[in-house]
This record gives structure tokens, C-alpha cells and sequence, in this order.
């Protein structure tokens, strides 16, 4: 299934270097791996380039003719995993695409916020979205964005999100329109994509890290807590 993505994502993060083509390397790179390439970066290695696919976070030359997957570090700066950090950036960029056509769950006084991509039947998902309450009512506002199940297809998801009934007993301070909902629903489903987000639910923290799974309010409140300490949210985040 095809969406309607590219053009509205950045494909490159930088001004094209003179020898490196980022529209010809990302043909290589889906050609060759049979993947979307959504952003292309440079790295502190000279000729070797960030990519940011479907399948997550891999280094290319300037060709595509060799790939790295794996995590860089910066030995000269306390081993700083470069990796994870761009994995942060990345999912910050993704979600300012999202606009203003969003659902979101608002806390009447808020101290923290939230992003969960999650489908709608699967177990976990259904207690996740129950107790989303629970967090409004400490302060938590959550957004919530569309995840394709495996087996899922377009039409039947944007049947899903676009009801009007949809999520009737949450008080969402925002919906999806009427007018436009399969399209804006292809474009968030996009940004699940580009993020690589496979487990439902996923929680994104404010800091860009990634919390797969069921967590329960006071887990994700512990987090959110100690969001000041992002090196220390890497181990459990992942």
C-alpha cells in the first residue's frame, strides 16, 4: 500500500553536497532494499550519510553502495550514542508534521504530554485507551495517532478513525474533520511508518524517546517525571 507521504515529509536535512545527489541516493536505497527513505543527514564521518527509512536508522555512502546498521557513538565526547540521539530528533521532526489536524486528548491543567500510536482492537490498545483518563486527570495530555495492524488495510482503518463515534467516551478536545479524514489519516499513518512504529501501543515522550507497549499511568508518569534525564530513559525506553 502506497501513501501519500513524501511530499509532505523533508527528504533532506541539509544542502546537497557536491558529489552526493540525496534524491538519487534515496532511489538507490529503496531500489536496493526495498524501503522509503523519508530524511537524508550528514554524520560526523566524512562521506557517510544518516538515513531515516521505514525499517529505522541506517548509514550509507554517498552512492548507496555500502550500508551500516548499527549504533554510532562518539568516543571523543563520553561515548554519546549519536544513534539514539538522531532516533529522538527524528521522531520529534515526524511529529511537528502532523499540523493541526490532530486528536488529542487535553489535561485541563497540564503538566506533560503524550503521543500514542496505537490501533483500535487489539488487547493492550483498548486498556491503554481506557485509561487515558486517568492521565487528563494528572495533568497528562495525549495525542493520539493511527497504527496499521499487520493485517489491516487503509480503507478499513480510515472506516474506523473517520466514524464520528470514534472514541465517544473519551473527551477529545480535538478530532479528525469530516472533510479530508481518509487523507489525513493516510499522512499520520505515514508519519507511524516513517517512525517505524511496529508495536501497538507505542507511547513517543516529549524528549523523542519510544515506549513500546502497555504501561500503566504511573509508569508513564514516572517517565515523564524524569524527562530531564534522557540517558537514563535510553534502556528502559527501547
Amino acid at each position: 500500500m502506497h501513501y501519500l507521504l513524501l511530499g509532505m515529509m523533508l527528504l533532506c536535512a541539509f544542502a546537497a553536497n557536491a558529489g552526493m545527489d540525496p534524491q538519487q541516493l534515496k532511489q538507490t536505497i529503496a531500489q536496493r532494499l526495498g524501503v522509503r527513505v523519508f530524511l537524508i543527514d550528514e554524520t560526523p564521518v566524512p562521506g557517510l550519510f544518516l538515513l531515516g527509512t521505514s525499517q529505522g536508522l541506517i548509514y550509507s555512502d554517498a552512492r548507496g553502495d555500502y550500508v551500516l546498521q548499527g549504533s554510532m557513538l562518539d568516543l571523543g565526547h563520553g561515548m554519546k550514542n549519536l544513534t539514539m540521539l538522531d532516533q529522538q530528533r527524528q521522531r520529534r521532526l515526524a511529529l511537528a508534521q502532523i499540523g493541526e489536524q490532530r486528536m488529542q486528548l487535553k489535561a485541563p491543567h497540564e503538566r506533560h504530554h503524550l503521543t500514542l500510536f496505537t490501533e483500535l482492537g487489539c488487547r493492550n490498545c483498548r486498556a491503554t485507551l481506557d485509561e487515558l483518563p486517568m492521565l487528563q486527570a494528572r495533568g497528562v495530555s495525549v495525542q493520539l495517532l493511527p497504527v496499521l495492524g499487520r493485517f489491516a488495510d487503509l480503507a478499513d482503518a480510515q472506516a474506523l478513525w473517520c466514524d464520528p463515534a470514534l472514541l465517544g467516551e473519551l473527551s477529545l478536545s480535538d478530532r479528525l474533520p469530516a472533510a479530508g479524514c481518509n487523507e489525513i489519516l493516510a499522512h499520520h499513518i505515514g508519519l507511524s511508518q516513517w517512525l517505524g512504529i511496529k508495536a501497538s501501543p507505542s507511547w513517543v515522550l516529549p524528549n523523542g524517546d519510544l515506549v513500546r507497549g502497555y504501561q500503566r499511568p504511573e509508569q508513564l508518569l514516572k517517565l515523564l517525571d524524569h524527562i530531564d534525564a534522557p540517558a537514563n530513559l535510553s534502556s528502559s525506553a527501547s
